[in-house]
């Protein structure tokens, strides 16, 4: 489902350059999901799809459309082998012998795919990557339904961290964990592209346990997020590899996405995946940007008024100022405030109106000491601390 263009967007530049989304999926998840999310992320199906979806970038790119830009997202897709399935193939080929001339060297395993990605050679290409979809189908815990007592090595039985498809799964995930590290660190900046992990089919076998239902309360949602596969369980494995600022989230080709939200207040499935992408900085710097396009701190530059005179920057905080004071309204008038509004919600509410207070002390101070600053590091101090404060909204 693609959401409805922003009422600004018409007067919106676009991004001349911008970078790419890297779509990643096990060589044996790829068939089954990659087709459905690149059909649903961009209205447009997959033509003829591959037998392979290894090095696929012939997909129309993603536009995206919001009040401070356009852009056309051009799309890579990629698949890894799991390490099961490569050392399946490997055996194969050794008991077979066959040697086909002119026949590319085999998919790489995904270790061998880290330090490939990693390296010097393919620095290019990290420079290109924006935001980074991992898309696996989630795993079903089978093992409520075994009798007790049964016990078998089966990917299907004993505790969900020693299974092998789960094992296989988190190399995987460890793997391109490892080169969203080298690429924070070359950026400087951790966050600076977003990895979202992408449950295709969440739901079968187990519950979300993160979301709001008419009588659940926050204690049962949180313990129900620990049921293996589920979104929590997910995130608790992800953070034990190290890999924290990953967005856990589930996706049902076959469901709808409404008006649903998780005890966070965030959407769910598609919608959720959109709105991640819609908010996050596609500029890519070039020192060779045409004077059409963005280069450097272009896009912070427009969204900071720098670029239409002296006074652009204040035009900007009074712009998002009236923003965050139009989302407090909402806060605190948005219910009904019946005697059974729950105590959880109030207190939440609260919380978030404080939030919002302190963000409007800090865009006051941020215009108060933006202006004794030199007009270059003026720009530089000023987006990167609305670029924070947008992180927040």
């Amino acid at each position: 489902m693609t959401s409805a263009p922003h009422p600004n967007s018409a007067s919106a530049p676009q991004i001349r350059n911008p970078r790419r989304l890297l779509i990643l999926s096990p060589s044996s998840h790829s068939t089954s999901t990659i087709p459905s999310l690149l059909h649903c992320l961009t209205e447009t199906p997959v033509a003829d799809p591959p037998a392979s979806f290894a090095g696929y970038t012939t997909h129309p790119p993603l536009r995206l459309t919001n009040k401070y830009y356009t852009a056309d997202i051009p799309i890579w897709v990629d698949e890894i082998p799991l390490q099961t399935a490569v050392d399946e193939r490997t055996q194969t080929e050794s008991q077979t012998q066959t040697h086909t001339a002119g026949e590319g060297k085999s998919a790489p395993s995904p270790a061998q795919w880290a330090v490939e990605f990693s390296g010097e050679d393919a620095r290019v290409v990290r420079d290109a990557i924006g935001a980074l979809v991992i898309c696996i189908k989630n795993l079903e815990d089978t093992s409520a339904s075994l009798p007790a007592g049964t016990g078998t090595t089966d990917a299907g039985t004993g505790s969900p961290e020693s299974r092998d498809d789960v094992k296989s799964l988190k190399e995987f995930l460890s793997a391109v964990g490892r080169v969203k590290g080298v690429i924070e660190e070359e950026r400087g900046e951790v966050g600076d592209v977003p990895v979202l992990l992408v449950l295709v089919g969440g739901g079968k076998g187990h519950k979300d346990g993160r979301v709001r239902g008419e009588d659940d309360d926050l204690e049962e949602l949180d313990g129900a997020s620990d049921e293996p596969f589920s979104v929590g369980w997910w995130e608790d494995q992800l953070f034990e590899m190290g890999m924290v600022g990953v967005e856990v989230l589930e996706w049902d080709p076959k469901g709808e996405d409404g008006e649903e939200r998780n005890v966070y207040g965030e959407y769910q499935g598609m919608r959720r995946i959109r709105e991640i992408l819609e908010t996050h900085d596609w500029a890519e710097p070039s020192e060779d940007a045409d004077p059409g396009g963005f280069s450097d701190d272009g896009l912070e530059e427009h969204l900071l008024g720098l670029d239409r005179g002296e006074n652009g920057f204040d035009l900007e905080v009074n712009e998002l100022e009236r923003e965050m004071l139009g989302l407090r309204m909402a806060i605190e008038h948005g219910s009904d405030g019946g005697e059974d509004q729950d105590v959880d919600e109030e207190d939440d509410d609260g919380l978030k109106v404080e939030s919002l207070e302190a963000l409007m002390m800090r865009m006051q101070a941020i215009r108060d000491m933006s202006s004794e600053l030199p007009e270059s590091e003026r720009k530089k101090f000023a987006a990167k601390a609305v670029r924070d404060i947008m992180k927040e909204l």
